[in-house]
């Protein structure tokens, strides 16, 4: 037989993957996809978090707006059967742009009364002291003496506009949702800074101290 057909067929045989050969390929493929999908899951989480600030951040400005355009009166949790907070801060913020919205609220909960807004936020309405330091009511800012240290809203249920309420403190803190990594929850302060908490204490919701 022709020695050069042999080699060609020696060649053609040589050219495909053997059965273990693909076996060992799919394995790795299998590791790498097992390493490499938590990663991306935790920079996924983490930009969704990112982007919850950003939203408590806009909300902030919002109510500074409103402070200014109302002698200094933080908006109210309760305004009337139709009117809550957010709808106080309608003209500061575009309620189609789903500013109240976290991206990790994944139950997306539209609002009863008004099905344009998508409600992940809820107003911190513990009353520690008296109706002047509780946002359910309405709280002037002078009177808030920590600002920095004093929260104005946070991650809430679904479909909730408000947080906490009455005189007790506990952990964990009623209404708030704790739905981002290691169990923790976005919030927004009075001086308008955000961040990521996972305990907190009364005087973190007390606006009278």
């Amino acid at each position: 037989m022709d020695q050069s057909v042999c080699h060609l067929g020696l060649r053609q045989r040589r050219s495909g993957f053997t059965m273990v050969e693909l076996l060992i390929v799919v394995a790795i493929v299998a590791l790498l996809m097992s390493l490499l999908l938590p990663v991306c899951a935790a920079g996924l989480a983490a930009a969704r978090q990112a982007a919850c600030l950003t939203n408590l951040r806009s909300l902030a400005t919002a109510v500074r707006l409103y402070t200014g355009d109302h002698r200094g009166a933080y908006p109210r949790a309760w305004a009337g059967d139709t009117c809550r907070w957010m709808d106080l801060l309608e003209p500061y913020v575009d309620k189609k742009a789903e500013t109240y919205c976290c991206p990790s609220d994944d139950a997306r909960v539209p609002l009863p009364w008004d099905d344009q807004i998508t409600m992940s936020y809820g107003i911190n309405c513990f009353r520690f002291k008296d109706d002047a330091h509780c946002f359910w009511y309405g709280v002037s800012t002078i009177a808030v003496k920590r600002p920095a240290e004093t929260i104005l809203l946070a991650d809430c249920t679904p479909g909730r506009y408000y947080v906490g309420g009455g005189n007790r403190f506990r952990e964990p803190v009623p209404g708030v949702d704790y739905r981002h990594s290691d169990g923790g929850f976005n919030a927004v302060f009075c001086d308008g800074h955000a961040e990521t908490l996972k305990e907190t204490t009364r005087e973190d919701w007390d606006a009278s101290q």
